[in-house]
């Protein structure tokens, strides 16, 4: 309905529930001028008060042109008076005959060949004729923004609500799809299944991220050392590759870091895989400092 009137329905791009204007809308004109719902701090309008402006918008419109409609006039009368001793001459008067012209044979190709001539000038002007282009109003860069996050939204299932929660086993085979993504993981759901018992009862954790399905997680524990005494550390992060830069992977982290906070520890180190493209300087970004190098060796177990 906004588009039918020429405006432009703004949507609000926070996608975390209880965070600034989430779940707000806002009305532009088509030269970007704020109508309802448009403020410094954000969107404000719900979407009840956006139809409620533009039923009473379409009421308005139709009621005003209705009343700059002038009445229809019946126009004046016209009377005809006759002259007296005039006869009256009959209401029905007759048909002029018109002289029938013939043509002669010579004549009538003539004719025809130029009426041909004529039709077939008009067809090739109709042909090379340009049609008329309408210029468009101008949108500022802002609106359209809005207009392509709104519509990617709408057309999109990755736009549903971010839930991070703690990691069940029945959670097993969507970790084992998203872990897949890791060429030099090789891991089934079964062992999945263990580790995160395994994890539990060492005193660590893992939380994963939902969109709908699982589409990151995130695992830490506790380790006791010498000269830093209990500190956490973070030993997997990972974000499917079509929901990075989305905040993600920070809302994980938040998750992680207050588990490992709770848990008594004073500092938090993270293993930033080097498979997972940008993934150093998203731990630089955090504040994480790169204090060492980490070395890995596979070993055989005994059992």
């Amino acid at each position: 309905m906004a588009d039918h009137r020429g405006l432009k329905l703004l949507k609000s791009r926070k996608r975390k529930p209880g965070s600034g204007d989430y779940g707000k809308f806002g009305l532009t004109d088509a030269q970007g001028k704020a109508l309802l719902g448009v403020s410094e701090k954000g969107l404000t309008a719900s979407p009840e008060d956006i139809e409620a402006y533009l039923r009473q918008g379409a009421t308005n419109t139709w009621k005003a042109s209705a009343e700059a409609t002038p009445a229809r006039s019946s126009g004046p009368v016209r009377v005809r008076v006759q002259n007296e001793g005039q006869e009256n001459e009959p209401v029905i008067r007759p048909r002029r005959r018109t002289a029938v012209k013939t043509r002669s044979p010579g004549s009538e190709g003539a004719a025809s060949a130029a009426a041909n001539a004529k039709r077939h000038v008009s067809q090739v002007s109709k042909k090379n004729a340009k049609p008329a282009t309408r210029k468009r109003a101008k949108t500022p860069a802002t609106t359209k923004k809005h207009d392509r996050q709104a519509e990617a939204c709408d057309a999109e299932p990755t736009c549903a609500t971010l839930e991070i929660r703690i990691a069940k086993p029945s959670d097993a085979a969507g970790l084992s799809a998203l872990l897949r993504q890791l060429v030099t993981v090789k891991t089934d759901e079964l062992s999945i299944a263990r580790n995160l018992e395994k994890l539990r009862k060492a005193g660590g954790g893992t939380c994963v991220a939902e969109k709908g399905k699982i589409v990151g997680s995130c695992s830490w524990t506790s380790v006791q050392t010498l000269q830093h005494g209990l500190i956490g550390r973070i030993t997997h992060l990972l974000v499917d590759k079509g929901q990075r830069r989305q905040g993600v992977g920070s809302a994980l982290m938040d998750e992680a870091c207050a588990a490992l906070r709770q848990a008594g520890c004073s500092r938090i180190e993270a293993m930033s895989d080097i498979e997972i493209s940008n993934a150093h300087n998203f731990f630089r970004a955090r504040k994480f400092k790169q204090t060492s190098y980490r070395f890995a060796l596979d070993i055989a177990s005994d059992k």
